[in-house]
């Protein structure tokens, strides 16, 4: 028996078009094939079309969540936190059990500033099993974080808490202990100030901010050529460090050095855009300039 070519052609049609569309176990092969390559792009889209095409497929849920995971990573490292978020709650909806999406999200609202849905999404990662060593150091960083912008806010009594968890979480974390001790310098507490300083810096001899907190904190005690070390040394550490060069012309000032003050001060304007600094270091080389006497603020 003869077939005829139209039907010939209808059966190769329908089978390129079969072919093309895939299966869903197709879909998830090419799912994995990309993923193996870090496509994740590509990866994404072929889980979802095996899970439209069979929506029974844990295993498609489960790789389409890790998908969206490791795509957020590559966000959290570009800076794009609200991809990242985007993508981990995706990642979380599909697998609520997928500790590592809590802890990267919680990376994610870190980045973003929110510390405290952070602070929320690593305890959650810590109670369902991720790495608990490495979650109370990312928890107590994000804790360091937060008390840093707690003093920026001049919220300093809020700060002290955030950072008395950091140094719980992470004895270790010379960068908390060094913000602390700045908050507990902006509470006019020196002594305090000065404890949580030494220790950072005996934790880290080359953490440059701890430096330029500690020249402060003696600079404000009167402790005039032990603040000058210090921050001579926080600028050899970070020459690109505004603060240092700022608290460093201030000293000056205090002790008659107006040349060297406007050297710094016009340095602070190279190096920040902030213009609240900006109109500081401006004002400062006035005062400078005019041989007036700089009053601290204490």
């Amino acid at each position: 028996m003869r077939i005829g070519l139209n039907v010939l052609l209808a059966v190769f049609l329908l089978s390129f078009v079969a072919c093309a569309a895939g299966s869903a176990a197709d879909h998830m092969w090419l799912g994995d094939s990309n993923a193996k390559q870090g496509n994740w792009d590509a990866a994404i889209t072929e889980y979802q079309k095996a899970i439209d095409l069979k929506s029974d497929i844990p295993e498609a849920s489960m790789k389409l969540a890790t998908a969206y995971n490791n795509r957020a990573l590559t966000r959290i490292d570009n800076k794009d936190f609200s991809g990242a978020i985007d993508d981990l709650n995706k990642a979380i909806q599909l697998d609520p059990s997928l500790a590592e999406a809590y802890n990267n999200r919680g990376w994610a609202y870190d980045g973003a500033g929110n510390y405290d849905q952070s602070i929320a999404d690593l305890n959650m990662a810590m109670q369902l099993g991720f790495n608990s060593t490495v979650a109370s150091q990312n928890l107590a960083k994000v804790y360091n974080n937060q008390g840093k912008a707690l003093i920026l806010d001049q919220s300093y009594d809020a700060a002290i808490v955030s950072l008395n968890h950091a140094v719980d979480l992470d004895p270790t974390l010379a960068d908390a202990y060094s913000n602390r001790g700045w908050a507990l310098d902006r509470m006019r507490d020196w002594d305090q100030a000065l404890t949580d300083l030494n220790r950072a810096l005996a934790i880290d001899p080359n953490l440059a901010f701890a430096y330029n907190n500690r020249g402060w904190a003696l600079y404000e005690t009167d402790k005039y050529d032990a603040s000058l070390a210090d921050l001579n040394k926080a600028i050899s550490l970070d020459p690109t460090m505004s603060e240092a060069y700022m608290n460093r012309g201030i000293l000056y000032i205090l002790t008659k050095k107006s040349d060297l003050a406007v050297v710094d001060f016009k340095k602070v304007l190279e190096l920040t855009q902030d213009p609240v600094v900006i109109a500081q270091a401006n004002k400062n080389i006035s005062i400078a300039s005019a041989g007036d006497t700089y009053i601290l603020d204490r």
